[in-house]
Formats: structure tokens, C-alpha cells, sequence
């Protein structure tokens, strides 16, 4: 019997294990100057506004990865030697997707021994855009198409090169690929065949054809990620929650 309960013990811990390693996201990227060459070195800094959280370094190719981050709003500094300070704001960790946050850094220039820190807005991107070929969709390009709302693939073959719709006009054919070989996300989910979204519920879509990333599994044909607006109020809601606990929990200590 004790035997039981210790293995049943143990089966619980390696499942709360596996539930929190699922709740958290990746942030990483590739650190460059205004040339192109990788900045070794480079020291990043993962911040909830000002508050420092934890950090990493750059490798001899530039590249960084930060994990096991809690789903919300975060900022990230970055600073090199001989380097102007970079912070990118409003970085969303999601745990269905990795966050990729690339960036050039320019010489740095000082005014009374006080380093610039320059500060720019997230530009979110679901994958690295060094490896493969993408195609954002902003819901106001899709409200302006000539297009029936919710035509999933009117939409995509409107702005997105490479791609020709199958005959039948309810799947994609992208670069050649055959009929069946396109991989459809929809908020952080796979769907089997086609996709069907409402068209008033479109937040936005992401078209990726060619070098698709491994973490989406074995696709020949390419990948049409879809973000409905019920997805991003609820991620904000979920933020905007969590950023309340802790102010509670800051005026509690």
C-alpha cells in the first residue's frame, strides 16, 4: 500500500510538472549590429516594466533564448559594449508559440555620461524570420478585401505570393505542394482539413510557406496560423489579471 501511494504520489508531481512546463512560453532571437554581425556577448534583460526578472546572454553567433516565462507582458533590454541601450516593449509570451525579438543594435552616443536608451514597440512574429517566408494579414487588410467575410482562402491568395487555391476554391495549393498539404492554426490549435472561422471573429492570420519551422511538425505545404478576436481579448483579460494579483500581492508585503 505505501508502495502505491509513493508511486501515485510520485505520477502527480510529474504531471503538475508537465502542466507547468506547458504554461510557459520562449522568448529568443538573434542580436546583430547596424552591419549584420553578431553581437557576442550582448546582455539581455527581461523586465515587467522597470523590474528586472532575469537575463541571458548573447552567443558567438548572436543568438539568445530566455524560457519558462509566465504568459503576459514583458520588456526587454538589451546592452552590448560600445552599443546604444535597446528596450522593446510590450513583448506577448504566449505558451502556444515561441516570441522571436531580433533586433540591430547602432553605436552608442553619450550626452553629459548619460547612454541613450532607445525604446521601440513589439512587432510580434510567429516565427524567426531568418528561416522562413511569411505573410501577416492585419484585420484591416481584411476588412478592406473585395472578398466574402470568413473566405479564408480568397483572403490568403489576395496578398500572399506563391499560393494558388484548389479547384474547388477550399484549400490552398502553396508553391507547387499538393492538394491536402497545408497545416491550419487556429488560436494555438491544429485543425484537420480546411479551416472555418466566422468572418467577423478574424483578429488577424499569419501565412508561413517555405522553411517552416520544426516545432510545427512535418508539413510539405505550408502554414496558415489564424488569431480570432475572442483569442486576443482573452490572452489580454488573462494579462491584465495577473498584473492585478501582483500589485495586490506588492501591497500585501
Amino acid at each position: 500500500m505505501k508502495t502505491l501511494k509513493k508511486l501515485a504520489t510520485a505520477a502527480l508531481l510529474m504531471t503538475g510538472s508537465c502542466i507547468m512546463a506547458q504554461s510557459t512560453g520562449v522568448i529568443r532571437g538573434t542580436i546583430t549590429d547596424s552591419d549584420g554581425a553578431p553581437l557576442y556577448g550582448t546582455v539581455i534583460k527581461l523586465m515587467e516594466d522597470s523590474t528586472f526578472l532575469t537575463g541571458t546572454t548573447a552567443d558567438f553567433d548572436g543568438n539568445y533564448i530566455i524560457k519558462d516565462i509566465t504568459p503576459g507582458n514583458y520588456n526587454i533590454q538589451f546592452e552590448a559594449l560600445g552599443k546604444a541601450a535597446q528596450r522593446i516593449e510590450g513583448v506577448i509570451v504566449d505558451p502556444s508559440q515561441v516570441a522571436y525579438v531580433s533586433t540591430k543594435l547602432a553605436a552608442a552616443t553619450y550626452t553629459l555620461n548619460t547612454a541613450e536608451v532607445f525604446t521601440k514597440a513589439f512587432e510580434p512574429t510567429i516565427v524567426n524570420p531568418l528561416y522562413t517566408t511569411m505573410t501577416a494579414i492585419r484585420l484591416e487588410q481584411i476588412q478592406k478585401m473585395p472578398v466574402t467575410p470568413g473566405d479564408i482562402v480568397s483572403i490568403i491568395i489576395n496578398v500572399t505570393p506563391g499560393v494558388m487555391p484548389t479547384d474547388d476554391g477550399k484549400d490552398l495549393y502553396v508553391r507547387g505542394s499538393r492538394r491536402g498539404s497545408t497545416q491550419y492554426i487556429i488560436d494555438g490549435n491544429k485543425v484537420m482539413g480546411s479551416a472555418e472561422v466566422p468572418g467577423l471573429g478574424i483578429a488577424g492570420m499569419e501565412v508561413l510557406t517555405g522553411g517552416v519551422p520544426a516545432e510545427y511538425g512535418d508539413c510539405t505545404g505550408g502554414i496558415v496560423i489564424i488569431t480570432t478576436k475572442d483569442y486576443k481579448w482573452e490572452m489580454r483579460r488573462k494579462a491584465i489579471q495577473r498584473k492585478a494579483r501582483e500589485e495586490v500581492k506588492k501591497i500585501g508585503s
